[in-house]
């Protein structure tokens, strides 16, 4: 029962640091909002826990600071980047609603983020549909750091590290 808890508590802290491992991402002046759109929309979404909501919120506040920069570079962990990659996806789909549905959309303050990043879009909201290119190839020039991530964390999981416990405590010490 031991070895097992031992085992364990051994897989859980490997699998934690590799998803808590710090990758710096530098984002081009254009892909600054997109990356800041995306995590709008990742903190509108359901299913995040208290510390993804905390932690998109500072990369949040990272991007929104840096937006009018030609670049920004942040550090995000490999949970980060598959969260941001999926945000991306979420961003071209609901760009897109946001073209179709008149400038509405059903993620919290995503609306309000398109039209304060793209004052194009208050007047005419199918502009957005000439947006989507842009999450497009940031999405693919980040889908190796995104591949990357998922197999650190696949590799995480399934090569735990063995490791004998540091004491045995049904075992009687020879003093």
């Amino acid at each position: 029962m031991t070895k097992r808890l031992s085992t364990l508590v051994t897989y859980t802290s490997r699998v934690q640091a590799t998803l808590t491992t710090m990758i710096q991402i530098s984002f081009k002046t254009e892909d600054i909002k997109f990356a800041h759109l995306a995590t709008v929309y990742s903190l509108g979404s359901p299913g995040n826990s208290a510390e993804e909501i905390e932690r998109m919120k500072d990369i949040r506040d990272l991007l929104k600071s840096d937006i009018n920069k030609a670049t920004s570079t942040i550090s995000l962990s490999n949970a980060d980047i598959i969260k941001l990659g999926a945000a991306l996806n979420g961003v071209i789909n609901e760009l897109k609603q946001f073209a179709i549905g008149d400038g509405r959309s059903m993620v919290p303050e995503f609306s309000q983020t398109v039209q304060a990043l793209f004052p194009e879009t208050k007047t005419s909201p199918s502009f957005a549909m000439d947006l989507i290119e842009s999450p497009v190839k940031l999405k693919q020039r980040l889908s190796i750091n995104i591949n990357d991530a998922y197999q650190a964390i696949e590799q995480a999981q399934q090569n735990p590290e063995k490791t004998e416990p540091r004491w045995k405590f049904w075992k009687k010490t020879s003093t």
